[in-house]
């Protein structure tokens, strides 16, 4: 008897393998069409079909090269915007993943931030195994609610897909009590996780935007409106690891910046930076922090990045 997975991959192996149309494999396999429907799109959200676009074009040439002369990033991947935010999202995810496994090695210390695109990333890795490799926590849980199992466990199951060991760092990411920070940082594993924070050999992180109409956890959750006016009137307008940076990409001053159980600035600035990050709504965070010239690698999508290159021409005077 079949399996619903054993269904799944017939109908994917008849689709995409065999050319047929769904008409044809509802009558083969007396299903209705709507049904076939149905089992393509899980099976692609099953990842029993996995479909890789290979974007290489020279538009995407053009625009990378442009990204790496203007902000001295070595190693640029483009994906094609789309429709839906959440899908660009996808789609970076995937391309991150795709691209991440050419960065690790054994004996390693991967610093690793939460948010949608990394978590889209870890989803999208595939399993590889490798020998004394760490993964940090860079930052702090946000709190302890309902949504919290789910950016915690980032991660951790990044871990798990490389056989690496995990260093949880089991605190808020904001602690404006200077006696209850003192003693959070002193705790024995906390104290561990954020030592090895400041020795990464490498960052994946996304990036977050100041006081944006669409959904920012840390910044609407967590952030409170005096402290919102008090960073954006600071010059803030993105934050990336929850440290607030200015236009010029550079870390404000600010008791938020100084309250972060994590990693610290000057850490972040002299690493190897690996940066998931897209959607035209960010594209000015992203150009500040580009400007700072700490990335290494960015994982973006064609529009923001097009948007990111017409303004820094227009603030160069060349528009």
């Amino acid at each position: 008897m079949k399996t619903d997975k054993d269904i799944l991959v017939e109908v994917a192996v008849m689709y995409y393998l065999e050319g047929k149309t769904q008409s044809e494999i509802s009558k083969e396999l007396f299903m209705s069409r709507p049904k076939v429907s149905r089992l393509l799109n899980k099976a692609r959200e099953t990842n029993i079909v996995d479909i890789k676009i290979n974007y290489e074009s020279d538009s995407f040439a053009r625009i990378k090269r442009a990204i790496s002369r203007y902000f001295g990033v070595e190693n640029v991947i483009v994906v094609k915007t789309m429709k839906n935010e959440n899908d660009t999202i996808q789609e970076i995810g995937k391309a991150a993943a795709s691209e991440l496994k050419y960065h690790l090695k054994d004996n390693m210390t991967i610093g690793m931030s939460w948010g949608r695109t990394v978590r889209k990333t870890v989803d999208a890795f595939k399993n590889k195994s490798f020998k004394n490799i760490e993964v940090v926590e860079l930052f702090g849980a946000v709190n302890y609610r309902d949504d919290q199992p789910e950016m915690l466990s980032i991660c951790y199951d990044f871990s798990k897909k490389i056989n690496g060991i995990f260093y949880p760092l089991p605190a808020p990411v904001f602690i404006d009590d200077g006696d209850v920070r003192k003693a959070l940082i002193n705790n024995r594993m906390i104290k561990t996780t954020l030592d090895k924070s400041d020795t990464c050999d490498l960052i994946i992180t996304g990036l977050g935007v100041v006081n944006s109409k669409l959904p920012q956890k840390l910044w609407d959750t967590y952030v409170d409106e005096y402290a919102q006016e008090t960073i954006i009137s600071s010059g803030g307008i993105g934050y990336l690891c929850a440290r607030f940076f200015d236009k010029n990409g550079e870390f404000i001053k600010h008791k938020f910046n100084d309250n972060v159980i994590g990693i610290q600035v000057e850490s972040i600035q002299r690493n190897k930076m690996f940066l998931v990050a897209g959607g035209v709504s960010k594209y000015k965070a992203i150009y500040a922090f580009l400007k700072g010239g700490n990335v290494n690698t960015l994982v973006s999508d064609d529009e923001t990045l097009k948007r990111i290159i017409s303004f820094d021409r227009h603030e160069r005077g060349e528009l």
